[in-house]
């Protein structure tokens, strides 16, 4: 048992973590929550927690929970919406990064299926399949990780995507925080 809590640590602080943010956000409204931080933290900790967390698999929950509680809680949904939007496009250009460098050799049996995907997206004007990026990033709630180690295996250069993660990313976290804000006006 002392093993597997070693060799897993990482993994159960993260989720300690998660369920402490989620106890907090559930027991205090958000004017609270941002009165503790201060309106001027709020954006600091918004950038934090996207260039971090940000929107992967395990914390997203986490990122929208907390754009929403400050943006109703005070905080300028606007400014919120730009600062974690660049957190964002940094956290995820971080882990494309990650995946570029860990991701050298792909096994011949993968390799066929990446080509063909491959082939499948170049039937498209390269516009058309950066339109359909931008959609995926930054208006539905895709774990931003999976598409990173996609483009990745598929072979996207970096600079041609970073403009849409960025776009994508304060797409995102504007319209959260703009969503955070107008349910907790129309229920309270």
């Amino acid at each position: 048992m002392i093993t597997h809590l070693k060799q897993y640590k990482t993994v159960y602080g993260a989720l300690l973590v998660l369920v402490g943010v989620s106890i907090l956000l559930y027991n205090y409204p958000p004017d609270t929550i941002v009165s503790w931080v201060g309106v001027e933290n709020s954006y600091l900790a918004t950038f934090m927690i996207a260039a971090i967390g940000g929107l992967s698999s395990i914390t997203s929950s986490v990122f929208y929970a907390a754009v929403a509680t400050f943006s109703s809680g005070g905080a300028n949904p606007w400014l919120l919406g730009l600062i974690g939007g660049i957190g964002i496009a940094l956290g995820d250009s971080i882990i494309f990064g990650l995946f570029s460098y860990g991701l050298k050799d792909v096994t011949p049996k993968w390799e066929d299926r990446i080509e063909a995907v491959r082939q499948y997206i170049d039937d498209y004007p390269r516009s058309v399949v950066y339109l359909g990026l931008f959609l995926v990033l930054g208006l539905s709630p895709i774990p931003n990780d999976i598409v990173m180690f996609a483009l990745v295996l598929l072979g996207f250069q970096y600079l041609k995507i970073a403009p849409i993660l960025i776009v994508a990313g304060i797409s995102v976290t504007t319209i959260t925080a703009l969503l955070g804000q107008s349910v907790t006006e129309y229920l309270f």
